[in-house]
């Protein structure tokens, strides 16, 4: 079940302190009722298609995304209860949160920041985590997509609520360095961590936020979350071909692909999230 109070102690008061007087985004109450009742032990998928189905927003990028190339049924699927049938429990559950993180973006105002962009990239990093899961990490594909998806959830957060955040951001962007150095230098956290806070914030699971907390560490095969932490680095501000091969060497040394087949997974991956982002964004 979800927690309607932060785990983490301070998260709540880290939270406000470095978005200011910000207005945190919410969770629909109907989104929340559905992650709730697919992350119940003894879950009735009828009655979590029922709750969707109150909600047509929510209903409309269900569907999208499952008749999305990343999922390709082999026919259209029209109806939100064989929409919920197909993700199964643990990837709608999965799937729920994302959605709701993204609902949730929206509704923050970021002038300037290219928030149709910053779907594009994190859909390309899901579809690539995807991938990766079912030939590495099947057990946790489902968290590896959210988590993919939601790593940089807190950037247009702190776009539009901090107010040195803009600057840092295009520091970076420019090529003054690593992000996550450059955070760490300024501010002391990391928006990785800011993600986590959120997170608790919203009651989301545990398993998520770690997995997002962790994206900074280097993608080794023999810790926890791998793929995550491997599919961080598309988001490096460099020309495409340049971070795509810089990605496909990471793969190659993580997890024994040649640079051939990784470039592929990425390409296909890149297509396959442009589709997705449509429905995110």
């Amino acid at each position: 079940m979800l927690r309607k109070k932060s785990r983490t102690k301070d998260a709540g008061s880290d939270l406000r302190r470095v978005l200011g007087g910000m207005e945190l985004p919410t969770i629909p109450g109907v989104v929340t009722m559905a992650i709730e009742q697919v992350s119940a032990p003894e879950c009735d998928m009828r009655q979590v298609a029922e709750t969707v189905s109150r909600d047509p927003g929510l209903s409309a990028r269900i569907l999208s995304v499952v008749n999305s190339a990343a999922y390709a049924p082999r026919n259209p699927i029209v109806g939100v209860a064989q929409a919920v049938t197909m993700f199964g429990k643990n990837h709608l559950e999965s799937m729920l949160i994302s959605l709701a993180a993204s609902r949730a973006t929206s509704q923050v105002t970021t002038p300037g920041f290219d928030l149709g962009g910053f779907w594009q990239i994190a859909a390309w990093k899901a579809s690539a985590a995807g991938t990766l899961s079912r030939r590495f990490d099947r057990a946790r594909s489902s968290e590896n997509f959210s988590a993919a998806l939601l790593q940089d959830i807190a950037v247009p957060l702190l776009v539009s609520g901090h107010p040195r955040y803009r600057a840092v951001l295009a520091d970076w962007q420019g090529g003054g360095g690593d992000l996550i150095e450059l955070e760490r230098d300024t501010f002391g956290w990391t928006h990785y961590e800011v993600a986590g806070w959120l997170f608790d914030e919203w009651g989301f699971p545990q398993k998520l936020r770690d997995a997002v907390t962790e994206s900074g560490e280097p993608p080794e095969v023999t810790v926890e979350y791998p793929v995550v932490r491997a599919v961080a680095c598309l988001s490096a501000p460099l020309p495409q071909a340049e971070v795509i091969d810089g990605a496909a060497t990471l793969l190659s040394t993580t997890f024994g692909l040649d640079p051939e087949s990784a470039t592929e997974l990425l390409e296909t991956a890149q297509v396959d999230g442009a589709k997705l982002a449509q429905s995110l964004s």
